[in-house]
């Protein structure tokens, strides 16, 4: 299916790169980010690590150059293609996939590293607990650095109207938990509704449980938690 309203919900820059791609597909995207990314302070001063590890292209978004540049010779670890490509943008030399999720990301460092590597994770300060449970099952140590955190956007009721208003979605994007909750908070402050064939099309089942049961009922769940997962959804529509 190709053409129609799509909404999306995840911050910037990301949305705008959404946006586009749709744009490609022949879709009409319409972005309404329900969450900003911040930079958070940390310190890693006289700290030697092995490897890095990164699972969004957040974190050099928001680290800034002066201390990511003595990290750029060690092997860097990510979670997918989008991450790592990011990280190659950024100027790491080696650049390791991870396949996509966090249980294949930690089982592929336990696979590369040798057995007591100390290993950084760059991370988000709102994040789900399996990646770093994953790894403390291996051999490795991982410390964590906390680099960018989330802000809530509240749009008034007439900003969200003004974007719904304009005619039916055929799609809402939904790309984490967090995003699913901002989102419905938003959409009952605004008293919305959304038609019966509208689809959310979410990045995995935990997202769309986030979601209330009547759009629950019309969501679709990706075959991979990656944004490519979330796009094969379109063929369904």
């Amino acid at each position: 299916m190709t053409g129609g309203r799509v909404l999306i919900t995840r911050p910037e820059p990301s949305a705008s790169l959404t946006a586009a791609k749709l744009a490609d597909l022949g879709f009409s995207p319409v972005s309404l980010p329900v969450s900003r990314t911040v930079a958070l302070e940390f310190s890693i001063k006289n700290q030697l690590f092995d490897a890095l590890v990164v699972t969004s292209a957040n974190a050099f978004r928001h680290v800034p150059n002066e201390q990511l540049q003595p990290l750029k010779t060690l092997p860097l670890f990510a979670v997918g293609e989008g991450t790592a490509r990011a990280a190659q943008e950024a100027g790491f030399r080696t650049v390791i996939e991870g396949g996509g999720d966090a249980v294949r990301l930690a089982a592929k460092m336990a696979e590369v590293l040798p057995k007591g590597a100390e290993v950084l994770y760059l991370a988000g300060r709102v994040r789900q607990p399996v990646f770093e449970h994953q790894v403390s099952k291996t051999d490795l140590t991982m410390i964590v650095r906390d680099v960018y955190g989330i802000e809530t956007i509240d749009y008034s009721v007439n900003e969200i109207k003004t974007a719904l208003d304009q005619g039916p979605f055929v799609a809402v994007l939904v790309y984490s938990a967090v995003a699913a909750k901002l989102f419905v908070e938003l959409m009952q402050k605004a008293g919305a509704q959304f038609d019966v064939k509208t689809r959310f099309l979410c990045i995995s089942g935990r997202v769309a449980d986030c979601l209330p049961e009547e759009w629950r009922a019309q969501a679709l769940i990706a075959d991979h938690p990656d944004e490519s997962g979330i796009f094969r959804l379109f063929s369904k529509l």
